[in-house]
């Protein structure tokens, strides 16, 4: 999957004419490579935590549980939208909502482990979203330090940066959790 992304970003990048697209607003620097790949592996990855919240908002019982799952449905949700319109811009088409389809991508929940939350129950469903929860945000701020590393698209670059601060505070709080 991970190759199949990086040709086709190559390719819509070739298509272009050069190793970089247009920045979202005049003025604004291009955007190369890292910047478009982080768009478009970070979307379906992000809905990927948006489908496992949204359950635990539905089966938990548990307050922190149910806080976090909000928490960060809604904040994925936004950036979902900002990166959309960064690849729009970019003449590059959004990711379609597969999630079959992104599974194997690297940083992704298998299907075992969304059918094991969806059959958990109780605090076994807790312990085991907020477990699988932490391994996903943990590979999005991997990809987000990746973005802002090798990125040079100003507003990707932030996005990135806000993604890495929310998520590793969404992290320390499990963490926090998961020790009481």
């Amino acid at each position: 999957m991970r190759a199949r992304l990086l040709i086709i970003v190559l390719g819509l990048l070739a298509l272009t004419g050069c190793s970089s697209v247009g920045g979202s607003s005049p003025g604004e620097p291009a955007a190369n490579e890292a910047d478009a790949t982080f768009s478009l592996r970070m979307i379906p990855h992000h809905r990927q935590t948006i489908e496992i919240a949204k359950v635990a908002m539905q089966k938990s019982k548990d307050e922190f549980v149910v806080n976090v799952a909000d928490k960060i449905a809604t904040a994925e949700a936004g950036e979902i939208e900002q990166m959309a319109t960064y690849l729009r811009s970019w003449n590059i088409q959004v990711p379609g909502d597969d999630a079959n389809a992104t599974h194997k991508m690297a940083g992704m929940m298998t299907v075992k482990d969304v059918e094991a939350l969806k059959s958990a129950t109780g605090k076994q469903y807790d312990d085991l979203f907020l477990a699988t929860l932490s391994r996903h945000l943990r590979s999005g701020v991997d990809m987000a330090k990746d973005a802002q590393a090798k990125g040079e698209h100003i507003g990707s670059k932030a996005l990135a940066g806000k993604i890495i601060v929310s998520q590793t505070e969404v992290l320390d709080q499990i963490s926090a959790k998961q020790k009481s």
